[in-house]
């Protein structure tokens, strides 16, 4: 029968005679003391609870007062979709005032638009009220938009600290230097997003490019076989205009149309020296657009790496 009880224990690894073994001891490390009840804390949980309930019924009453009044000249699903707007706005402006409550410069704004829009509010539950000839139904009704909004106002008080100027300006600073810091990124990542889809759009325009048609000069010409001797016929010495000519390295005169490989073989002569090409440099060294610059310098450093 297991004990209802089991006292917590700890592994030991020891090494007995070079043998390394495993067993287990009571674990005599003391416990941290428990955190005593928070009688705050639960208290502040239970108000912010019964705030958000108000709230919601406050939503849902002003939404069926204000509907079956804008029933009459729109369809119930418009109505009522566009009577929510009423109760929602400064529900939402309330929000807004929880994520400000250390900056109360800041938070002052949605503070006046939340009671501003919870009076249009109010003053169409009256009027709804008054219409229905029930205009004590609508003053009670509005009163429940009030009764949130006042239970909203406390809490945000019981949490609300009350920093000194210095205090509150270097709080401010440091969410204005962090919030820069964050656009300053988001800036740099779109301005990288848009280059690689501008190459990647280059490079799909070149492809879709017909490949030109070879001139006359680029046309290779038939290689002349060389004449057949007899055996005592002496042999002439080929003529010197007949060799083959060597075609120099990019950059200088060539008797050939320069070839993506002489481009490579130009870039990577550069990275051999230690210069450091961009893709704007490569194109103008080579007098190429940057999307064949950026595949010749990149099929440069690759042969690099190889190299290396």
């Amino acid at each position: 029968m297991a004990r209802p009880f089991r006292r917590a224990t700890r592994t030991v690894t020891e090494v007995v005679h070079g043998v390394p073994v495993d067993y287990e001891l009571p674990d005599t490390t003391p416990t941290p003391p428990r955190l005593p009840f928070n009688l705050d804390a639960t208290l502040r949980r239970i108000l912010f609870t019964f705030a958000v309930l108000m709230t919601a019924g406050a939503i849902i009453w002003g939404t069926v007062a204000i509907g079956g009044m804008l029933q009459l000249l729109a369809p119930a699903w418009a109505a009522y979709l566009v009577a929510g707007v009423f109760d929602a706005g400064w529900a939402a402006c309330l929000i807004a005032e929880w994520l400000l409550r250390s900056d109360s410069k800041r938070a002052a704004l949605p503070q006046k638009v939340g009671v501003a829009m919870l009076t249009v509010s109010m003053a169409a539950i009256v009027l709804d009220g008054h219409r229905n000839d029930a205009l004590l139904v609508g003053i009670v009704g509005a009163l429940v938009s009030a009764a949130s909004k006042g239970v909203w106002a406390i809490g945000m008080h019981t949490i609300r600290i009350k920093l000194e100027p210095k205090y509150e300006a270097y709080l401010r600073a440091r969410q204005q230097q962090a919030g820069t810091e964050q656009a300053l990124a988001l800036g740099e990542r779109d301005r990288m997003l848009t280059e690689d889809r501008t190459v990647a759009l280059r490079l799909a325009l070149e492809a879709r490019r017909p490949k030109p048609e070879p001139t006359v000069d680029q046309i290779p010409q038939p290689t002349e076989s060389a004449p057949v001797h007899a055996a005592d016929q002496q042999v002439n010495h080929p003529d010197p205009a007949s060799e083959p000519v060597m075609v120099q390295a990019a950059g200088r005169t060539v008797d050939r149309p320069v070839q993506p490989e002489d481009q490579v073989a130009e870039l990577l002569s550069r990275l051999r020296l230690g210069e450091q090409i961009t893709k704007q440099d490569a194109a103008d060294i080579l007098g190429v657009s940057p999307s064949t610059a950026y595949r010749r310098l990149t099929a440069a450093k690759d042969q690099l790496r190889q190299y290396n």
